[in-house]
């Protein structure tokens, strides 16, 4: 099996799109949370989500979209979330509301944020280090951050401390894990990067061959730009799709 990773997606259609004009020889699709919040076409993604039964969890856009009756709306990106409550098809509201907050595909933990905390980033080496000693899976994937890399940990017996290190994946390139080694692995924002890297970023796992692909593909920030103006979004939404950060 191949899976086809994507995170963060938050209802850029346009840049999903690119992704699935792009990306070949996947067998299943995995999401790692946040369908929703930031650009206006929530259906669009979660539709398609739904089409491919896309085994995913939750984000911590996805569950304050659930729970905006309940919160003070305070600034613009729980207005934003406000908005797209109010128009999310039953269809898909009940689709985000059944996401479990972690769930495993062949042996591999997916979460959204850390698995020690689902809405907490994990973006430190210290973090992923307790990562590591405290849970058991050998390959982890998260998203959250926004930003395409691993965090690769070899416990060895001769040495004082295992290995960890963290490697950038911005630019995409491919990741070979060692049979002993163990991987927390992010694949980027699909909707909105954030590493300095225009474009939409997905990854492809091959678990037989013990390896991650990690891409970014470029697409018309145009089209997103009419779609803010549409809708009325602030306009530092675009500005952040031209920087990548």
């Amino acid at each position: 099996m191949r899976y086809l990773i994507v995170s963060d997606l938050h209802g850029n259609w346009p840049a999903l799109e690119a992704i699935l004009k792009e990306a070949r020889g996947y067998d299943q699709v995995l999401f790692l949370g946040d369908a929703v919040g930031y650009y206006p076409d929530v259906n669009r993604v979660l539709d398609w989500l739904r089409s491919v039964n896309a085994k995913g969890v939750l984000g911590n856009h996805d569950i304050w979209l659930l729970d905006i009756e309940s919160m003070q709306v305070d600034g613009p990106v729980l207005e934003i979330l406000a908005w797209q409550a109010e128009r999310l098809t039953p269809e898909n509201r009940e689709y985000l509301s059944q996401l479990p907050w972690t769930t495993e595909v062949e042996g591999a933990l997916l979460v959204h944020g850390s698995p020690l905390d689902p809405m907490a980033y994990l973006e430190e080496l210290e973090q992923a280090r307790e990562v590591f000693e405290r849970v058991s899976h050998r390959w982890i994937f998260h998203g959250h951050t926004h930003l395409a890399g691993s965090y690769l940990y070899l416990a060895n017996p001769k040495a004082t401390s295992p290995m960890l290190r963290y490697q950038r994946y911005a630019q995409g390139g491919e990741l070979i894990v060692a049979p002993r080694v163990r991987a927390i692995v992010n694949p980027g924002s699909t909707g909105q990067p954030r590493d300095g890297v225009v474009g939409a970023a997905y990854a492809i796992w091959n678990p037989t061959e013990d390896t991650v692909e990690f891409f970014r593909v470029k697409y018309n920030l145009e089209q997103v730009l009419a779609r803010l103006h549409h809708e009325r979004f602030p306009m530092w939404l675009y500005e952040r799709l031209v920087l990548g950060k």
